[in-house]
């Protein structure tokens, strides 16, 4: 009972403290030959350490409600956390599947049933990129999978390596997702994908009789983001990066934008800057080790650094990851009053995952984990048939050493 008072406490405060100003950018920039995500994170705090997670590791939700869901991550990833390891913010997987999500008023999560759950929002954006390749996995796994009701309302943009892109809501207790011919302009603000797209029928760029206004509502900035990506060529804007850039700019709600991400799902790399320090770093997935035998490995997203940062990056530190909980709960009003046992909770959640490479557990996960469960059974079978074949060979020699 004290454990689930603990969850409560925070789905309650994570409400309040996200309501008084998260508000975000997402968009998708696709030509025949260019692939790019963006993302401005607009928050009160720009603490933030970027992760390298592993594929292969035996995961268990932190979550106190329900039954929780169980897995081994089958892609490695590289994401940003701002509340602690394994609760992104958002992130890339080496299939080339992007999540972001920003904040949504009408979201109402399903009412506790059957499914698995994960640990909340941030869990949820985790588990997707341990597991799936396609958009379309992710919106199948809504059938075996929930997010905790109280959680923080939010929605997600999510592009995948073949250029789909569908936006997920949960709007009264179910799964509302738009994409292929649903989805016509591939961005993401903080009204409803649904009332976004109404609403741009109202501005001269989009057939109505208005001017988009360069305010900071979610209305605005989504119409910005789309008239900005109607008007892209490489012969005229350059690269798409770049350009991607010149979108988050335009979009930028100033000291309040703390992170702009733009991630090259066709060349596999992660571009990003903070308000902090607005030079402009690099990951390259090329250069990473995901295999769990590793350590995981860290950087301080606020970081003095320009260009690729692959080397500069460091192993992960408990230590590390522990500050940055209580810097960031400490630094936003309605987490502050968050108990320390649930920040040493979370903390200490990294340590209790197992590389599988290391171990011989062997997880209850569904089809997810079929490959875990052949393995030992094949090799059981073979001992088992080899002790048989040994057992008649001996009673044959007997046998035999009788009748002589």
């Amino acid at each position: 009972m004290k454990a689930k008072i603990l969850f409560t406490i925070i789905f309650l405060s994570a409400f309040l403290l996200i309501k008084q100003g998260y508000s975000c950018t997402t968009f998708c920039i696709q030509t025949a030959d260019e692939l790019v995500f963006g993302k401005n994170y607009d928050w009160s705090i720009g603490d933030g350490i970027v992760f390298v997670n592993k594929k292969g590791v035996v995961k268990t939700a932190f979550t106190k409600n329900g039954t929780p869901a169980e897995w081994v991550s089958k892609f490695g990833s590289v994401t940003f956390n701002q509340f602690g390891r394994e609760f992104p913010m958002g992130g890339m997987n080496e299939a080339g599947l992007v999540i972001e999500l920003m904040w949504l008023d009408e979201t109402k999560y399903p009412e506790a049933d059957d499914r698995a759950s994960v640990g909340g929002i941030l869990q949820w954006i985790q588990y997707q990129l341990d597991n799936c390749e396609t958009i379309q996995e992710v919106i199948d796994t809504d059938k075996y999978l929930r997010i905790p009701g109280g959680a923080t309302p939010v929605h997600y943009l999510i592009t995948d390596k073949y250029g789909n892109t569908a936006s997920i809501e949960f709007l009264d207790g179910k799964l509302v997702q738009h994409s292929g011919e649903t989805m016509k302009y591939s961005a993401l603000t903080n009204d409803t994908y649904e009332k976004s797209v109404e609403n741009l029928s109202y501005y001269k760029e989009f057939g109505g009789m208005m001017n988009i206004s360069d305010d900071e509502s979610s209305l605005s900035r989504f119409a910005r983001s789309c008239e900005m990506l109607n008007s892209y060529s490489r012969d005229n804007n350059g690269n798409a990066v770049d350009y991607g850039f010149e979108i988050l700019n335009r979009v930028n709600q100033g000291s309040a934008t703390k992170w702009s991400i733009v991630y090259d799902i066709k060349n596999m790399t992660v571009y990003f800057k903070t308000y902090d320090n607005k030079s402009i770093k690099n990951i390259d997935f090329a250069l990473l080790d995901f295999n769990c035998s590793s350590p995981v490995s860290m950087i301080d997203i606020n970081s003095a650094l320009e260009g690729n940062i692959n080397a500069s990056m460091k192993e992960y530190s408990f230590k590390d990851n522990r500050k940055l909980i209580e810097d960031s709960y400490n630094k936003v009003d309605f987490l502050r009053s968050v108990p320390a046992e649930y920040r040493n909770e979370a903390a200490a959640y990294p340590e209790k995952l197992i590389c599988r490479s290391k171990s011989g557990i062997e997880m209850k996960n569904g089809e997810n984990n079929s490959d875990f469960f052949q393995t030992p059974y094949l090799i059981l079978t073979g001992i088992i048939l080899s002790s048989v074949v040994l057992i008649v060979s001996i009673r044959g020699r007997r046998n035999t050493g009788q009748s002589k």
